[in-house]
């Protein structure tokens, strides 16, 4: 009878299997599968099963993966798994469904708590060992027992499916929207992710493969190295509108170009990204991320890995301001101010509405849960402070500004979004609270702002001096012409207004501060009603300039996955003053269900204009 049946081919099915797991968008090429749910396999034998009975009774599979392109025995995981008639949905196993005189249809369990990664996978006998082939064990939202399961079906469909999201930046009243590529299924995006994945690893010093089962442990490992020199980290971050003639971070579309350079330049860093980059790249991995709890965060359980303690800190911090005089001492401003910690915001499961999600990370403002929370919060931060002194010096170096007297009241108000080229209206009103006249001086300017917060320059100032009787009303109006503060946006075209108010005769000093945002030229985006794949359609894009003066060099940027094919860059030239130019842009679908047709526009004075236009297109 010799050895054996030998295998002839295994037909992996990888179109029906990556089609059950969710994965036929990254690829149907390859076998690519979820943790802790069957896949299909077929294997075909050189001869009849039944006459080499005796050898197959102790038929196995061996699925076999290891870190790198040269692994060690010691970084690999193997296990063996018995073929037999019944399987088991909680650890590696492999059941008969079919078999015939020359092939065995087989279906593949693993556990939920895999580990992820390239597996090779081996038929066994009790004589020889042979080849299957290949496939790569993802997490799995759609499987109960795994950590990453989301119960709702259309959570998964945004967070795991969706490749389109947006990324809202702006201020409290003037959220803007940009459209935002996560490219989790772009070609050879995992295989990328997977590299990083080990780069990570071998930073932190994990080798032991195991660790990957845990999705703490690949979400650590990834943002280890997501802004890392020292290991050929993906991104170079730098001070903001320092970019030295490199891609400043708002002109990214996505995150496939990064990586994309990245592995190109043989793992240089890019050059720029900011905060909102990095976690923008944290979405396109095989691991949908974290680790901070939100139920912590939310609870000031600051003792809580990982991160929980900034996560807090930056969500709930009130901010006091200071003045420093000329001989280095400071001074306390009252005013209300609050610049941390307002509307946290997302986009909705299943639409482009904006959501605020603020309720999930903090309870409302002056509410007796809050003060609860941020009492815990205090509590644990002074027990930080009797084991660490660095902390200690931290914490005790701020200076604690007294309690704010009742005197003077400052009131700003400006639209909180405005039209490039506009004037910016002020109204300030200053109420006299107190029981006898005062002097008062107020200062008011405003200032550029890059995406932080951080002020790029002053644009411009104005002193008053007056006098208030017993509780009068001071009302000023106030108009900024473009003219002075035109030149001068950062990239982000934010603005912040400031009035100071100082009383003169107790030398108390009041602020009052609004933040806006200035709309750049219009932008629009139109396509069909309807539009079927392969065949060929026309799309819209309209530049309104609503300026006095042209927007010279105009560069119109075009991209949209499944509706064509890399990007595309089309030259307007100048557009003149208070006018609209018109852009046709031919194309072919190739893809069916939702597409995004995005626009970005950039010309010497502007770098962050972008729109986009959704649509659906019909299966041919």
């Amino acid at each position: 009878m010799g050895q054996g049946p030998s295998v002839k081919k295994c037909d992996f099915k990888i179109p029906m299997n990556n089609n059950n797991h969710h994965t036929e968008e990254i690829t149907t090429e390859r076998l690519i599968v979820r943790r802790g749910q069957p896949f299909t396999i077929t294997v075909h034998f050189s001869a009849p099963v039944h006459n080499y009975l005796q050898q197959m009774k102790r038929t196995s599979l061996v699925a076999q993966t290891a870190a790198g392109s040269h692994p060690s025995k010691a970084d690999e995981i193997q296990t063996e798994f018995p073929i037999s008639s019944l399987g088991d949905q909680k650890q590696w196993s492999a059941a008969v469904e079919e078999q015939d005189l020359c092939f065995w249809t087989l279906s593949v369990t693993t556990p939920a708590n895999a580990p992820i990664g390239q597996y090779a996978l081996f038929l066994r006998t009790s004589q020889s060992s042979y080849s299957l082939g290949k496939f790569i064990l993802l997490f799995n939202p759609w499987c109960r027992d795994d950590e990453v399961f989301l119960a709702n079906e259309a959570q998964r469909q945004e967070y795991i499916l969706n490749q389109e999201g947006i990324i809202y930046s702006g201020t409290e009243n003037a959220v803007i929207a940009q459209p935002w590529d996560f490219s989790q299924f772009e070609e050879d995006i995992v295989d990328i992710c997977f590299r990083l994945l080990r780069l990570g690893e071998h930073h932190e010093g994990h080798k032991d493969l195991i660790q990957r089962k845990s999705p703490v442990h690949v979400c650590r490992a990834v943002a280890a190295v997501l802004n890392c020199n020292e290991v050929k980290g993906i991104l170079t971050q730098c001070e903001a509108g320092q970019y030295y003639n490199r891609t400043s971070p708002s002109k990214w579309l996505g995150n496939s170009p990064m990586l994309q350079q990245w592995i190109a330049s043989k793992l240089q860093p890019v050059h720029y990204g900011q905060c909102w980059v990095f976690a923008a790249f944290m979405c396109s991995g095989p691991s949908f991320c974290g680790p901070a709890p939100v139920h912590a965060i939310k609870e000031g359980d600051t003792e809580v890995d990982y991160d929980v303690c900034y996560f807090f800190a930056a969500i709930n911090a009130t901010c006091q301001v200071w003045i420093q005089k000329a001989d280095d001492t400071l001074k306390p401003v009252f005013g209300g101010t609050k610049y941390t910690g307002n509307n946290i915001s997302t986009k909705s499961v299943d639409s482009e509405r904006c959501e605020d999600i603020t309720h999930k990370y903090k309870y409302p403002e002056g509410s007796l849960k809050e003060k609860e929370v941020l009492g815990k919060a205090y509590r644990n931060i002074k027990k930080l402070e009797t084991t660490t002194t660095s902390s200690k010096t931290q914490f005790s170096s701020i200076p604690i500004g007294p309690e704010e007297p009742v005197n003077l009241f400052i009131q700003l108000q400006s639209n909180s979004t405005l039209q490039l080229g506009q004037d910016i209206p002020l109204s300030i009103e200053v109420f006299n609270l107190s029981g006898g006249e005062k002097a008062t001086h107020l200062v008011l300017g405003v200032q550029s702002l890059h995406y932080n917060g951080v002020p790029i320059t002053q644009l411009w100032k104005e002193e008053f001096h007056f006098n208030l009787q017993s509780n009068e009303v001071n009302n000023l109006k106030v108009l900024v012409p473009y003219s002075w503060y035109g030149k001068e946006l950062g990239e982000n075209h934010l603005l912040r207004l400031t009035a100071v108010l100082k009383d003169e005769d107790s030398s108390y000093i009041y602020l009052a501060q609004e933040e806006i945002s200035i709309s750049d030229p219009l932008l629009t985006v139109e396509l069909p009603e309807n539009m079927v794949q392969y065949q060929p359609s026309t799309a819209k894009i309209s530049l309104l300039n609503p300026l006095t003066e042209p927007l010279e060099q105009c560069v119109i940027a075009v991209a949209g996955r499944g509706l064509i094919y890399r990007q595309r860059k089309y030259r307007l030239g100048s557009v003149q003053a208070k006018s609209t130019q018109e852009l046709q842009i031919p194309f072919t679908p190739t893809q069916a269900g939702p597409r995004r047709l995005t626009a970005q526009l950039t010309f010497p004075t502007l770098q962050n204009l972008k729109s986009y236009r959704t649509t659906n297109i019909a299966a041919a």
